[in-house]
């Protein structure tokens, strides 16, 4: 293993052992239908991966997360004494790239990390646009947010594309996720994310959240995109927390 990654033999000795696996299964059972959800093995969604630790600097307090529940964060605090319903408007600030030293991030070329912010800071406004209030400025019931991408693993191309043409590739990717990998893909790339918001005109925090994704099945819808399960992890998070305000009860127009 080189850099925390399997090597291409063992890719394709994995492969090769699940296929036969899969085979075999089909042979006795007549089909995988049934041990599958639809979308695991055609899709490019992501899963939440619990393996996650704040980056040091971004978030105002870490000592104040804790797990989330269902339909939250991976690490999670919501400030008990806060009026959401209150707040009508957000205050989204740009995204920002917040790398610790060991990430991959930093051998991405600047312009590359400049798009990725962009489209993360895009696909937010987006969501939080439909329910909310959008703000440029501090004003009295207006929540501010800031959000920053702290790590991401951007998949080998050409692995993803040997896999996907390959015969039965996306089943033996399928079996080899839920048996190996606690279904989040060998393939696929991970991003985590790290968040908070305050009142926009006194600074209390009212909530901060460190989350992690992971494609699923990437390979079996783009194999040339190497940052596709970082966009599918983008517009993931936007669609929750933009859900999640309501759920709270802010951004009631």
């Amino acid at each position: 293993m080189a850099n925390g990654r399997l090597d291409h033999s063992l890719y394709c000795r994995i492969v090769l052992l699940v296929v036969a696996g899969a085979l075999a299964a089909c042979g006795q059972s007549g089909g995988l239908g049934n041990m599958f959800q639809p979308g695991q093995i055609v899709g490019g969604g992501t899963k939440q991966m619990t393996d996650v630790q704040p980056v040091a600097g971004f978030l105002p307090d870490t000592s104040l997360l804790r797990p989330g529940g269902s339909g939250q964060a991976a690490l999670f605090y919501r400030n008990p004494t806060a009026n959401f319903a209150s707040y009508n408007k957000v205050m989204l600030d740009p995204v920002m790239i917040w790398a610790p030293p060991d990430s991959q991030l930093n051998t991405v070329p600047p312009a590359q990390r400049q798009a990725v912010a962009d489209s993360f800071y895009s696909d937010l406004y987006n969501a939080l646009k439909k329910r909310c209030q959008m703000a440029s400025s501090p004003s009295p019931g207006t929540m501010r947010m800031r959000f920053a991408l702290v790590d991401a693993k951007i998949p080998n191309a050409a692995v993803n594309t040997v896999a996907t043409y390959t015969p039965y590739a996306s089943t033996a990717y399928g079996v080899a996720s839920l048996a190996f990998n606690n279904g989040v893909g060998y393939f696929a790339g991970t991003a985590t994310g790290e968040g908070y918001a305050t009142d926009a005109t006194d600074g209390a925090l009212l909530w901060e959240a460190v989350d992690k994704r992971g494609g699923t099945t990437a390979v079996a819808e783009n194999t040339l995109n190497t940052w596709l399960d970082v966009d599918h992890a983008f517009q993931a998070w936007s669609d929750q927390v933009a859900a999640r305000m309501q759920e709270l009860g802010a951004c009631r127009r």
